[in-house]
């Protein structure tokens, strides 16, 4: 369910000026999450009266809607909320973990999403480490596919990690998710309320190992970006 949203968000959705909604509750374990009180399932902070509320007084200001979590495809109301944000004429775009592609096969289907955004958190033989089931990494496969041969703008992103993976392993990734549209590096930033800080480190990612895996998943992938 809905949890809060931010106002006003510059980063959130690409091109964009959007208000960022967060959904509570999330199948995924990752050390690093920053969101980890999102994990279980919340009350909201916010009702969702007061999101389009909000949304209907911003309407020259705000561009579009960016949906994160938690997981939001997790969420049985999340194909009615996308519906009344696009009945307003607002964009939309889902941040996801990919391990519920029939979820988004219908919302794709149904014309409701302007931009995916999904993390691919590890090569496929390191995933046990971020999942609560072993049995969603099938899942995982078949919402990349899902997702690169959608005609919307789509991207997908790591959070790199230098204490979780490896050059060797960006170099696996790009192999396996290539060709793409778009790839995001998100460098990892330690910060009080992260999820496992024993396994997720107290230090920020090393530079030099951030552009290290930039050099070596470019040769694979055309548009790579790094997001501090």
């Amino acid at each position: 369910m809905m949890y809060d949203f931010l106002p006003v968000s510059f980063v959130d959705f690409p091109g964009k000026i959007a208000a960022t909604v967060f959904v509570s509750g999330c199948n995924f374990k990752c050390p690093y999450c920053h969101n980890s009180y999102l994990i279980q399932m919340r009350e909201g902070i916010k009702s969702e009266k007061e999101f389009f509320d909000y949304l209907k007084k911003r309407a020259n200001l705000i561009e579009g809607v960016c949906i994160t979590g938690g997981e939001p495809t997790l969420w049985k109301g999340l194909k009615d909320f996308i519906k009344n944000i696009k009945d307003l004429n607002f964009e939309v775009k889902l941040d996801t973990n990919g391990s519920r592609p029939q979820v988004l096969e219908s919302l794709l289907e149904e014309g409701l999403l302007d931009y995916i955004a999904m993390d691919i958190k590890a090569p496929i033989e390191k995933y046990d480490m971020f999942l609560k089931n072993e049995k969603d990494i099938e899942n995982i496969k078949k919402s990349v596919e899902l997702i690169k041969d959608s005609d919307i703008n789509y991207e997908f992103r790591t959070t790199v990690n230098d204490k979780l993976l490896t050059l060797e392993d960006f170099a696996f990734i790009a192999d396996w998710i290539s060709p793409v549209k778009r790839y995001v590096l998100q460098r990892y930033k330690y910060a009080e309320g992260v999820l496992d800080k024993n396994l997720s480190g107290t230090g920020n990612c090393d530079i030099d190992f951030l552009l290290k895996v930039k050099e070596i998943v470019s040769q694979k992938i055309k548009e790579v970006l790094i997001r501090e």
